[in-house]
């Protein structure tokens, strides 16, 4: 019964996403009612069965990769529908709902309902550390989305190609400043839930078990990329596509953090 609603999750989210195409092509007004309206029926129901798994499991469902994507994805969304609500554009939508479900395939694919875990797990200092983590991620994904498009609609631009991206999306501007604002917040979150992992994992293993871990090293490369994006803006006086490939870059280290070195390479990080 929970495989069926992970896939019939999986629908409603496909039935957002084909709404926000539809805005996107052809940018009426009850089609973003309707995507927006959609979009909140996915996240209730993700909510629901976030607050079901973790009534079951007896804790917040943040310890394996499975529970992490999902989570991810519900933060996601979430921190997209009320950026979409304070900006009043749903252009975005388009490009963050098919990625979203795309995560989610991956995830209903690895994601168990019983695993047998670690009692580290259990901890509240340990839960506070992973869902910093993905409110991290969660802002990281809006910053990478942005940077994308804010890049294409550029290349436009410069070819004097005035196509559908130019006509249907907002000003490279607007993508600037939601990239660079997600960056500012996501950096917050991850340092404060690298910082936090990094004293409960001094509490099991020791030092050079830490500086050994694939998943360790990778967290610190992602935090130097996005700490270069914040320090290179605010200092260096960076604009543009700069920052915006330094946004990309991050974001596809993070995803292979998630799901390369996550499920292959990880050695004292794993909790089972």
């Amino acid at each position: 019964m929970f495989t069926f609603f992970q896939w019939a999750l999986v629908v409603v989210y496909g039935i957002a996403g084909y709404y926000y195409l539809n805005v996107f092509q052809q940018n009426r007004s009850t089609d973003r009612k309707v995507a927006g309206n959609w979009l909140a029926a996915a996240i209730l129901v993700h909510a629901a069965l976030f607050a079901y798994l973790g009534f079951t499991l007896g804790r917040i469902p943040v310890a394996t990769l499975g529970e992490t994507l999902s989570t991810l994805v519900l933060m996601t969304a979430c921190i997209y529908w009320v950026l979409e609500k304070r900006v009043a554009d749903h252009s975005m939508g388009a490009f963050i709902v098919p990625l979203l479900i795309i995560l989610l395939i991956v995830d209903n694919f690895i994601l168990q309902q019983h695993e047998v875990m670690a009692e580290v797990l259990h901890d509240v200092k340990f839960e506070i550390h992973v869902l910093s983590l993905l409110l991290a991620y969660g802002a990281f994904t809006l910053s990478f989305i942005a940077s994308v498009l804010q890049i294409l609609l550029a290349r436009q631009l410069e070819n004097l190609n005035m196509g559908v991206f130019y006509r249907r999306l907002p000003s490279i501007a607007f993508f600037e400043k939601i990239s660079n604002h997600a960056v500012d917040i996501g950096l917050v979150f991850v340092t404060i839930g690298f910082f936090l992992g990094l004293y409960n994992a001094r509490q099991v293993w020791d030092l050079n078990a830490l500086l050994s871990e694939p998943k360790i090293d990778a967290t610190i490369l992602i935090w130097l990329v996005y700490a270069l994006h914040f320090g290179g803006r605010r200092f260096a006086g960076w604009r543009g596509q700069r920052a915006a490939v330094l946004s990309i870059i991050g974001y596809a280290l993070l995803l292979f953090s998630m799901l390369i070195i996550s499920l292959f390479f990880v050695t004292v990080h794993n909790f089972k």
